[in-house]
């Protein structure tokens, strides 16, 4: 995968979740279609989230634990009470760093091994860790599209 290619992913997976979110009114950013089920508001909240713990993994500075249990824990916890404001400034400063970092690295360096100890031991090349932010973008897009229409919003955001 090239680094603009990379680039192009993040920006859109971002895009498309914000422009998703912002769809949604102000209240049923806490509604929740099940008691044990999450809100928009903390969906988008993880998402906002993500891209610091991969920007970590650029610098080999997240620690992640051995229980991936203990790690969402732990950004569900610093996430909790932030309002639709703080969701989407963390999102922006997050998601530009991330960026600044990526534009920082050769093809080389995408290409780098890198094993974190989660699920037993995960190897892959660095880009692929950087998908991951990506990848939450676009599946936190996807669950709120869904929380979208059990409220009876039907729209294509």
């Amino acid at each position: 995968m090239t680094k603009q290619l990379l680039l192009l992913a993040l920006q859109q997976g971002k895009d498309g979740l914000l422009r998703t979110f912002n769809a949604v009114p102000d209240d049923k950013l806490d509604w929740k279609p099940l008691d044990a089920g999450r809100s928009v508001l903390d969906l988008v909240g993880e998402a906002a989230q993500t891209p610091a713990m991969v920007h970590g993994i650029i610098d080999m500075q997240t620690q992640v634990p051995d229980s991936i249990g203990e790690m969402f824990g732990q950004m569900r916890a610093q996430r909790a009470g932030w309002s639709k404001a703080d969701v989407m400034q963390h999102l922006e400063t997050n998601h530009g760093a991330l960026i600044a970092a990526i534009e920082g690295l050769s093809e080389e360096d995408l290409g780098r091994i890198v094993t974190m100890p989660m699920g037993g031991g995960m190897t892959m090349p660095l880009a692929a860790w950087m998908m991951m932010a990506y990848r939450t973008y676009i599946s936190r897009f996807a669950q709120i599209n869904y929380i979208q229409t059990l409220y009876g919003d039907t729209e294509m955001h």
